[in-house]
């Protein structure tokens, strides 16, 4: 019989239910036991809030206590839906900024855990645990050996690699089979550039510069057709915002960018994908060096 229900934290509640699906990805039987440093390493967690975990599973009659010898399964039902929250992308998105800003203060350390992000930031797990993943995908972050997260050394060095890789996809993309340009998507995105171009210049102008950019990219590879090439652009999007964050690109970058876009979209309408494809590699080699400058100043 299950005894009264614990009062349990946020995290003890989240990390319950994990456990529950972590027994349930196992196929775990009735008679299973959990040990509890397994638990810490599989979920990065100290032995605290993993112990108040299998005590709020005792207390359901998920698990059962035996002295001395831990905790056993004693049934496993379904886990509890994962609550759906309308704000989730928007909170993860709120989590990626925050982490990005204090990295670029140097003010999160190399090496902390996700315990350290959600008392920091706010977070619940479930986030922490869903936006590190996302950039250890974009190869910002790994796991440490035991315990914890690490920061890759060396950004400048991961932006570097980011546009040798972009060199190399981006003018392909225009030269797919299947590339079809958007003319609909061209005459506004023409129009969101040459209203930025010409218009008076102001302090935080080459902040907005960051979302025609990308969109910029991003629509291009949507019209090759080819989702692995989109879902590489928008990767690499994701990485350079978090690498770079909102900063406000100077006046001349910004028109020199918007002077590269204009001339590739022109070729492109006017058939001629090679054309546009070699100005997108002179595009793109430019900003590499742009950004090494910016870098070394």
């Amino acid at each position: 019989m299950a005894s009264q229900r614990p009062n349990a934290s946020r995290l003890q509640t989240e990390l319950a239910r994990r456990i529950q699906r972590l027994l349930q990805d196992q196929g775990a039987k009735p008679g299973h036991r959990l040990i509890e440093l397994e638990l810490c390493r599989l979920l990065d967690v100290s032995r605290t809030p993993v112990r108040g975990a299998l005590n709020l599973l005792a207390a359901e009659g998920v698990v059962t206590a035996r002295p001395g010898r831990g905790y056993v399964l004693a049934r496993l039902g379904a886990p509890p839906a994962e609550e759906e929250l309308p704000g989730e992308e928007a909170e993860d998105a709120r989590l990626l900024e925050a982490l990005a800003d204090a990295r670029a203060k140097s003010a999160l350390a190399d090496h902390f855990t996700q315990q350290d992000v959600m008392r920091r930031f706010s977070a619940k797990l479930a986030g922490v645990v869903r936006v590190l993943r996302h950039l250890a995908e974009l190869g910002v972050v790994e796991r440490r050996r035991g315990h914890g997260w690490a920061f890759v050394p060396d950004p400048a060095r991961i932006l570097n690699e980011s546009y040798a890789f972009r060199r190399a996809l981006e003018p392909q993309i225009l030269l797919q089979p299947g590339f079809r340009l958007d003319r609909a998507w061209a005459e506004k995105t023409r129009a969101e550039h040459q209203r930025l171009r010409k218009k008076p210049w102001r302090a935080g102008d080459g902040v907005r510069f960051h979302d025609v950019n990308a969109d910029f990219h991003t629509a291009l590879a949507k019209s090759s057709g080819n989702r692995a090439m989109l879902r590489a652009v928008e990767r690499q999007n994701q990485l350079r915002q978090f690498l770079i964050g909102r900063w406000d690109y100077p006046m001349e970058q910004v028109h020199s960018a918007i002077d590269d876009h204009l001339e590739i979209l022109a070729a492109l309408e006017a058939g001629y994908a090679d054309k546009a494809a070699a100005l997108m590699l002179h595009h793109l080699t430019q900003s590499a060096s742009q950004s090494q400058k910016d870098e070394a100043a």
